[in-house]
């Protein structure tokens, strides 16, 4: 069934959370990014709801208390420290993530703040060991030009990222520690989304804006939306956990006609609710309110002073960026590249002679090796950088690349010298010729060419350039 959005009364607002590569976490010294180690130990913890700021304990905190549930905790080696298991008071605020909010703030038009003030809010679902998660407001305001118009920006913060899942059960739930704090930034806009096409595009743009700073993470999972909407005369739902813009359309379609058939019956409630593999959502807890807020006392105010705003360089905006990438890429790619989780990673070959196939290594090729289920998002920026480095000194050749980056996602810290790359010389290649055309004399005869370069591709697929290969058994064949 095709939703009439404007006929049901339609409200929508996105919520956005990018995790950021800094250099450390949001309130510790520890390196923002998933562990490969086992963990070395775990700890338990029970956690209870608090009243907020006004003197009144939030309803979804209560809900949750009252699941009963014990929280297990995986700590890791040089990834986990004390602040994460609430042993040791935060640190004071990474200036390095505040940085890159303000960046995103600039390139909105957002108001931003005087002073930047930690909040903490009451989360009991056990993905904070604190039972609070620390936030901060940078910006109100601001505007996202969109296809159907402008959609104008509700608010900008930064806050650490939850603890990762591991196994959840009726009673129990385990969790990691390594993701716990990582930089996040959130953008919401308000209810101004006119359609599930609309907010797919909202996304899209607001998660180019982010990465357009060159400080975020990649990989399945970096980029998260939540979804407010509403029907007319209904409550107002809040879906959590989309992780995939593939999926949203199909997952608000389904939200409206849940929520158009519960208005029938007359049983609209306000609620959290999260998404699902197939675009349904299941009931999660209550919506929380504002009860859940209240001052982080061991983190100081920061003042943000002109000259200190002043100093902070807005990035080129992703518009700019498409012009100069379609001035050297094919439309089509030039958009791929833009939308890619390697945009800084392109922009600093954007100068090489072999930009268009770098360009299409980040995009297809990588896309391709996601697709059959290869962890791209394990490789090293630096391997990478090395690997295309290779590629445009004609190193390695193109056909090479898919295998090569195959294995470096399966052994991320292995040095990129030591994977087997064979590389064929021009004359390692007239051998080949040779040996190929004494066991098809045939085929040479009869000057098959397609034929013969298949042949001579089963040994020097990977090795050599094919249009090497090409240009080489063409001229042995014509002599």
């Amino acid at each position: 069934m095709v939703v009439d959005y404007e006929a049901v009364g339609f409200k929508c607002g996105i919520e956005i959370h990018n995790r950021l590569s800094t250099h450390e976490k949001l309130f510790c010294s520890c390196i923002p990014k998933l562990s490969a180690e086992k963990p070395n130990f775990t700890i338990t913890r029970r956690l209870r709801p608090v009243a907020g700021e006004m003197g009144r304990v939030d309803v979804a905190a209560s809900y949750e208390f009252l699941r009963d549930r014990t929280f297990h905790y995986q700590c890791f080696p040089n990834i986990t420290c004390e602040v994460e298991r609430d042993e040791e008071p935060p640190h004071p605020l990474n200036m390095e993530a505040l940085t890159v909010a303000i960046q995103v703030c600039k390139l909105l038009g957002s108001r931003i703040v005087d002073e930047v003030h930690v909040m903490r809010k009451t989360i009991i679902d056990g993905s904070n060991t604190t039972s609070f998660q620390r936030t901060a407001l940078i910006a109100t305001g601001g505007i996202i030009s969109t296809s159907l118009g402008p959609v104008r920006i509700q608010a900008i913060s930064i806050e650490e990222e939850s603890a990762g899942i591991v196994e959840q059960k009726e009673d129990r739930v385990v969790y990691r520690l390594d993701r716990l704090g990582i930089p996040l930034i959130e953008i919401s806009t308000f209810p101004e989304v006119k359609s599930a096409a609309h907010a797919r595009e909202v996304s899209e743009k607001l998660g180019m804006i982010v990465r357009s700073t060159g400080k975020s993470q990649r990989g399945i999972g970096v980029t998260r939306q939540d979804i407010n909407l509403s029907v007319k005369g209904g409550k107002r739902v809040e879906v959590k956990g989309v992780q995939e813009l593939d999926l949203m359309e199909t997952l608000i379609e389904k939200e409206v006609l849940r929520q158009v058939e519960l208005m029938k019956i007359g049983k609209s409630e306000e609620e959290t609710r999260v998404a699902q593999p197939d675009g349904t959502t299941v009931f999660s807890r209550p919506l929380p309110g504002g009860e859940r807020m209240y001052p982080e006392t061991d983190v100081p105010p920061i003042s943000l002073l002109p000259n200190f705003l002043a100093s902070i360089q807005t990035p080129e905006t992703f518009e700019r960026k498409l012009a100069r990438f379609q001035s050297i890429l094919p439309k089509d790619l030039a958009e791929q590249v833009l939308k890619s989780d390697y945009l800084d990673i392109f922009e600093s070959f954007e100068r090489s002679p072999e930009h268009v196939l770098i360009a299409s290594v980040l995009t297809n090729t990588i896309k391709d090796l996601r697709r059959k289920g290869i962890p791209v998002e394990s490789i090293q920026d630096s391997q990478l950088r090395e690997l295309l480095s290779a590629l445009e000194l004609k190193k390695i050749a193109k056909e090479a690349v898919p295998q090569l980056l195959e294995k470096l996602s399966r052994n991320p810290e292995m040095p990129l010298s030591t994977l087997p790359m064979q590389q064929f010389s021009e004359e390692d290649l007239r051998k080949l010729v040779k040996k190929v055309f004494q066991k098809w004399p045939a085929l040479v005869g009869e000057k098959k060419f397609p034929a013969l370069m298949g042949e001579v591709m089963k040994e020097a697929r990977g090795k050599i350039d094919g249009a090497v290969v090409k240009t080489v058994l063409e001229e042995e064949l014509n002599k």
